[in-house]
């Protein structure tokens, strides 16, 4: 080797010495590789060095970044000192050395509970000529995702959430640097990595350059020129190593401004070399001692930033300021004890990690999120069923009954015509229902597509709001539910903010009073750093409650600012009873309610709480014989009332067929538990549960009478001011004025009937409600009842003491009310607690008096559901009245069908069934089309209507009568096989409409006989548009098809008309078996000319697990159809596959240049998980990762 070959390689040695160490990149994480391998991969690789991978205890992540032309473990291994004169070699048994990051008794046992990582990238001195030179920012770039891809922990949060703790030598505390600035933005998608980011220690980083600037004029030409003999080119970092320039100095500036963040503050620290080298002897080691001028490589000037005060100097030259040999060595414990002292900081945490891990362990721990059942059993989150639909359809609900009604105005404003609608339990179209973790999902509504971020839900006094604020807060914290969305969730009671009004409240007011009032140090320091993480947008508020501070939204309150303020955050779910106004500045994304448990959520219910199933059995078989009741126990409360009565008794002689006489069981069920609580003695001595299992209704009501007196009088207070919520006032002034021998915090605590809306706050800020609204109402009524039976009847009283009027009689206040939406229920409850007594027709008799609705059917409907509570006994008092009203409701049902377009009050379920069957009779042809039209509304249909509509299917009948039957026997009934055979029997009806609403009825059964089935597929091939659709919709999806039924439907995929094509592709989609023919017809449905069924022929091959290539191929190239929702879809049916080939992937990756936004992020999260993608994809993906409109959680 000639003298400039030999001067060159040592050029190489000096430079690798001077530039050890700095971090690596690579798209994907490459877990536990061989530690000696080379970097040729040029990628990133993270290894988990400490603990072991199996000990999941860990809370932070400290990653060790090498420098320049290393690798690891070799930069952090110690080994002896080898002769100066031998060339370096990477030697075969790096476990023979000293790892002070792996070894146990060093770093591992220092800092406790964290994983320890070695962070490789490329930092070969010498690189590939064939490829263009990566600039510092794309390093950079690099090494976050590679950061980012670590394995994630298994404990806790996701891996980018926790903290993370650098150790960074020489030139990789640079790109480490660049990195975080680079992630120091809301758009890109490291921010969370720069957050998380709490500490670092620079081990003799060049921040201004090395001293290699003094040989550089020498020596970096032979590097280039000893590469260039290699084939290969000398890296662009080595410019970082010179002297101090401006970008290297805007770079320093940058990061210390950034180190300095008030909200996400990171801890630095510098060490800096004591040792000296002689770069110049490295080259020329014959030169004496006096000419080889030896100095620090890194300085204490260059390796200090500015903001850290008292940097400490390691007394070692520079390749060893990242090596130690034992625990004792003095170097390492300067080193490990700051790292030891910065992350005991960290774990403490800043002022926003304190603010919400505060929040967590103080107000979202589990016993502010449990849900306590009336046993006092809690009852866990995953029993919480929370079901949600969109507000939509209530909408068309009601549109249908304003444009059949004259009163639309009084029907908009009213409760829902129906018991199960007003007590919201009716199941929803599936269309319209949404699941909780799904809520924030983009959705099409409106014709458009919306990502929702604020969100509106109604939903009535006890449904569960409460409980689904509480399930949110639980999903979130424990289960990271949309972390990738929000940094934290601030469940906001707005009834509190009345307590605080004042002029000028603001967030960080809110915040002490409501999160930090009790921490142990100034409140308002957490609250500050709040106020000021949440300007980024990454907090969801829940506003629960909106219904309890109507009056704030008076733009003349004091806190009307603040409050409009909180309900234009960019991220918020708003709760509010069903008809509270926003202001109409407010825009929100969707709109949603709450509704009752589903009839599946009640058996599953059930069969949890009681682990016997004969008992579980006999509840249901209750329940299927009590029509009402199933309404009922889809309410939360009531169902677990009803388990709770159960489990104690019903009294089997007690009829359970109205409203009332539930809620008077359930009652009495629920004072035998409270009498022995309440300290109740009888001759002196305590009474105990034993003493009254048998008790009567007497008995038990003369025991606990002071108690029913306060929540009567309570109840009643709160139905007529229309308040739902007590407050400490209002409490003392209903046991003072209703019942003032009892204590109030003796008493509250131990009454099933009402529940404590805040446990855990002071008892004077403590507030009551009642367990579900209908208890509330019951009690009013019972009150209402009370006063009207007295002789003579009392007048009625409110619990506020100023109130020095004696109040209106009960009739009086009957005049006044009887047409008030919101006593709807009220007034059912008088009318089943009079029949009780043998008084009901008093009540009717004063009803039917002026002011009276001659010309509505307001006054029809306050009858209906009135009757519904009085039990019908042939010998009573009432049997005539009865018979009276029952002629006059079928007077009214015929007047609809003459003079209206449709009949409101047939929709109603509790209109008598013998007055729908006279009206039905008694109607012409025109109007019973009407009848039978409006009974689609109803959720059941009694069984003598059944009988009476299935006895109209015959040949003869009116064509639109038939066609209605039909559209409603499916749903709603259960056919016995002589009512199917006489439906089948209308597939050879002459009239096309009539043959497809058979279908559609025989489709709505889960079992039919071979023959019908036979019958059905035969009108696969009907000329009649409809009819061929309802036939494929009734067999593609059903189990028990021959292939040769299959087969006819298969061919529909090639129908003439797109409608029919995509039911085609839908119902067999639905099916879990299809052959390669079929399969590959449906394939053929990817070129088809209607966008709709391309989309819908894309989304079934994606839910089949094998695919051929060729089908994988024909999917592949709706990447780019014209359509969005087509190559949305597409993206998405490609990502859930394991294996694609590299064509395929690189015609995902062109999605990520797609024109909308949807589409790029699906292509994103389709490749960030592959293993195998070219270089040029990776560059895509990390480009578009970095795009603002990107912020995915990869």
């Amino acid at each position: 080797m000639d003298v400039c070959s030999l001067s060159s390689c040592w050029c190489h040695c000096c430079v690798s010495l001077v530039l050890s160490h700095c971090g690596a990149f690579r798209t994907r994480t490459i877990i536990a590789a061989p530690e000696g391998s080379t970097q040729a991969t040029r990628g990133v690789r993270l290894s988990q060095v400490s603990p072991d991978k199996t000990d999941t205890a860990t809370d932070i992540d400290i990653i060790a970044v090498h420098g320049l032309d290393t690798k690891s473990p070799d930069t952090w291994t110690w080994r002896r000192p080898k002769s100066l004169w031998t060339r370096p070699r990477r030697t075969e048994h790096p476990e023979s050395g000293v790892n002070w990051l792996q070894d146990r008794r060093m770093l591992p046992e220092a800092v406790g509970r964290a994983r320890i990582f070695t962070c490789d990238w490329p930092a070969e001195l010498l690189q590939p000529s064939d490829l263009v030179q990566k600039r510092l920012d794309e390093y950079a770039l690099l090494l976050l995702d590679g950061i980012q891809r670590r394995p994630r922990a298994t404990n806790g949060a996701r891996g980018e959430d926790r903290p993370l703790f650098f150790v960074a030598s020489c030139l990789g505390g640079i790109i480490l640097a660049k990195a975080l600035l680079e992630a120091d933005n809301e758009s890109s998608s490291y921010c969370r990595l720069r957050r998380a980011t709490r500490g670092i220690v620079f081990l003799a980083t060049p921040f201004r350059g090395t001293s290699f600037q003094d040989v550089a004029a020498w020596a970096e030409p032979g590097v280039k020129a000893w590469a260039a003999v290699r084939g290969r080119e000398s890296s662009r970092l080595l410019d970082s190593v010179k002297g101090s320039a401006l970008d290297l100095e805007v770079l320093v500036r940058r990061f210390t401004q950034l180190c300095q963040d008030d909200d996400y503050p990171c801890d630095v620290f510098n060490f800096y070399e004591l040792g000296v080298t002689s770069l110049t002897s490295k080259v020329f080691p014959w030169l004496p001692a006096w000419l080889r001028r030896e100095e620090p490589l890194v300085d204490s000037s260059s390796a200090t930033l500015d903001m850290v005060q008292q940097p400490l100097p390691l007394d070692r030259p520079h390749v060893l300021t990242n090596k130690f040999e034992h625990p004792k060595c003095p170097d390492y414990e300067k080193v490990a004890g700051k790292i030891q002292e910065m992350l005991q900081r960290i774990r403490e945490g800043s002022p926003l990690k304190q603010a919400d891990d505060w929040i967590c362990k103080q107000h979202y721990n589990d016993d502010k999120l449990k849900i306590e059942r009336l046993s006092g059993e809690l009852l866990s989150m995953e029993q919480c069923y929370i079901n949600l639909s969109i507000v939509e359809q209530h909408k068309k609900t009601m549109h249908y009954l304003e444009k059949n009604s004259e009163e639309g105005d009084i029907a908009s404003n009213s409760s829902p015509f129906s018991l199960f609608a007003t007590l919201n339990t009716e199941t929803p179209d599936k269309t319209i229902q949404v699941d909780l973790p799904a809520v924030f999902n983009t959705r099409k509504l409106g014709g458009g597509e919306v990502n929702p971020r604020r969100i509106l839900i109604r939903g009535r006094a006890g449904v569960g709001k409460t409980t689904l604020c509480k399930r949110i807060v639980h999903d979130f914290t424990r289960h990271g539910t949309w972390a990738h969305l929000f940094d934290r969730v601030l469940w906001v009671t707005l009834r509190k903010l009345k307590a605080r009004s004042a002029t000028g409240y603001n967030l960080e007011n809110l915040l002490t009073h409501e999160y930090f009032w009790n921490w142990p140090g100034d409140g308002r320091y957490l609250a500050n750093a709040l106020v000021r993480a949440i300007q980024d947008g990454r907090t969801l508020f829940i506003l629960d409650g909106l219904d309890e501070v109507s009056d704030l939204l008076d733009p003349d309150h004091k806190m009307f600012d603040f409050l409009k303020w909180l309900l234009d955050q960019r991220n918020v779910i708003i709760t509010s009873r069903p008809y509270t106004k926003l202001p109409t500045t407010i825009t929100l994304d969707l709109e949603l309610e709450t509704i009752g448990f589903y009839p599946d959520q009640v058996i599953e219910y059930l069969r949890n709480t009681f682990p016997d199933p004969q008992k579980t059995s006999k509840i249901w078989s209750f329940l299927q014989d009590h029509q009402l009741m199933q309404g009922l126990v889809r309410i939360p409360v009531q169902l677990d009332a009803l388990c709770f009565t159960w489990n104690e008794g019903f009294d089997s002689a007690v009829t359970l067929d109205t409203m009332t006489a539930v809620y008077q069981a359930i009652e009495q069920r629920l004072w035998k538990k409270d009498i022995p609580l309440l300290n109740k003695k009888h001759e002196g001595e305590l009474v105990t549960k034993l003493h009254i299992q048998s008790a009567s209704r007497f008995r038990v009501e003369a025991l606990a009478g002071h108690e029913i007196c306060f929540l009567e009088g309570l109840s009643f207070t709160g139905m007529h001011n229309d308040v739902v919520e007590f407050d400490q006032q209002l409490l003392n002034e209903a046991f003072d004025r209703f019942a003032p021998n009892l204590l109030p915090d003796a008493t509250l605590p131990r009454l099933s009937f009402l529940r404590t809306s805040d446990p855990s706050s002071k008892i004077s800020n403590q507030s009551c409600h009642f367990l579900h609204l209908t208890y509330q109402e019951y009690f009013a009524a019972r009150y209402f009842v009370r006063q009207w039976m007295a002789n003579p009847p009392k007048n009625l009283v409110l619990a506020s003491l100023d109130t020095q009027d004696a109040g209106p009689t009960p009739i009086e206040y009957l005049r006044k009310h009887k047409y008030t939406a919101r006593y709807d229920i009220l007034w059912r409850f008088v009318a089943g607690l009079l029949d009780t007594v043998g008084k009901a027709d008093e009540f009717f008799d004063e009803i039917r008096k002026e002011p009276i609705d001659l010309l509505g059917l307001t006054h029809q409907r306050l009858v209906i559901y009135c009757l519904s509570e009085v039990q019908a006994r042939p010998q009573s008092s009432f049997a005539a009245l009865r018979t009276r009203l029952e002629d006059h409701l079928v007077e009214w049902l015929l007047f609809e069908c003459k003079f209206r377009s449709g009949s409101s009050l047939a929709c109603e379920m509790e209109l008598p069934s013998l007055v729908l069957c006279r009206a039905l009779q008694g109607a012409t042809d025109e109007g019973r089309v009407k009848l039978v039209d409006a009974l689609r509304l109803r959720h059941s249909i009694p069984t003598c209507v059944a009988d009476l509509l299935e006895s109209w299917l015959e040949p003869h009948a009116q064509k639109e009568l038939v066609i209605r039957i039909l559209a409603i026997l499916g749903p709603h009934l259960i056919l016995s096989d002589e009512i199917l055979m006489r439906v089948a029997a209308r597939l050879d009806d002459s009239h096309e409409d009539v043959r497809a609403a058979a279908i559609r009825a025989l489709a709505a059964r889960e079992q039919l006989s071979d023959e019908i089935l036979t019958r059905v597929a035969a009108r696969l091939d009907n000329s009649y548009l409809f009819v061929r659709g309802a036939a494929v919709q009734a067999l593609a999806a059903r189990d028990q098809l021959s292939d040769e039924i299959l087969m006819q439907v298969a061919a529909r995929l090639d129908d003439s008309h797109e409608d029919v094509r995509e039911a085609a592709v839908q119902g067999l989609a639905a099916r879990d078996q299809l052959s390669d023919e079929i399969l590959t017809r449906v394939a053929a449905r990817l070129d088809d000319s209607n966008v709709l069924v391309r989309e819908v022929a894309v989304q079934a091959l994606a839910a089949r697990e094998q695919l051929s290539d060729e089908i994988l191929t024909r999917v592949a190239a709706r990447l780019d159809d014209n359509d969005l929702f087509v190559r949305l879809a597409a993206v998405q049916a490609l990502a859930a596959r394991d294996q694609l080939s590299t064509e395929i992937l690189t015609q995902v990756a062109a999605r990520l240049d797609d024109s909308h936004e949807n589409v790029r992020r699906a292509a994103v999260r389709a490749l960030a998980a592959r293993e195998q993608l070219s270089d040029e994809s990776l560059t895509q993906v990390a480009a578009r990762l970095n795009d603002s409109h990107e912020k995915l959680p990869i």
